[in-house]
């Protein structure tokens, strides 16, 4: 997949992080989650450049029809790529409709918000993000939600909130606790081992 490919979840994708039906390994479920169709492969392998085999995961989700990446999707980020090409163009095309001053202006403010926009965007996921984190806080909440229903609300709330990796392990015995509840020791188990491997 080329670096500057924006991948982007199908029907079958959004429904898997739901349903969980093809039961696909942790790794590739915390890729699914963190694709959002804004950014470019590059900046997913930067997010998860930890994990050595992030390319053949990317190509697994791909086959499993999980991602798909549009056409229409790929020239974007190769005038992100460039911001100087693009504002180098902007100021050579701005002095030639100089006579209609009201015109030159409008088209100066309209190409300067949508090249201005895309930099924050791609500032948020690269400051902060753990992917890793993101996906065990989903997996616990969900969990809790799915299997002992409105009860595990707040809890489940304390748990999406969870600053870090540390503090949400911290948690994992009371998951299991709440778990107890409701499911067999065996599931609160394959529960708890799945949580505890999302967190790496």
């Amino acid at each position: 997949m080329l670096p500057s490919a924006i991948p982007v979840k199908t029907q079958a994708g959004r429904l898997e992080i739901d349903e969980r039906k093809l039961k696909i390994g942790a790794r590739q479920r915390m890729v699914l989650i963190s694709i959002n169709g804004e950014r470019p492969v590059s900046s997913i392998r930067q997010q998860f450049a930890a994990m050595n085999e992030i390319d053949s995961v990317l190509d697994e989700l791909l086959a499993n029809g999980l991602i798909e990446v549009p056409q229409a999707a790929v020239p974007a980020p190769a005038a992100a790529a460039s911001p100087a090409a693009v504002v180098a163009e902007i100021e050579v095309e701005l002095p030639e409709p100089a006579k209609p001053k009201t015109k030159a202006k409008a088209e100066a403010k309209a190409k300067a918000k949508p090249e201005a926009a895309p930099p924050p965007v791609e500032a948020k996921p690269s400051m902060g993000f753990d992917p890793l984190l993101q996906a065990a806080r989903e997996y616990m909440s969900r969990t809790l939600i799915a299997k002992a229903g409105l009860r595990s609300f707040l809890f489940a709330q304390k748990i999406e909130k969870c600053p870090s990796r540390d503090a949400l392990r911290e948690m994992l015995p009371e998951f299991r606790r709440v778990l107890r509840k409701h499911v067999d020791a065996g599931k609160v188990a394959e529960f708890s081992a799945q949580a505890e491997a999302m967190l790496g």
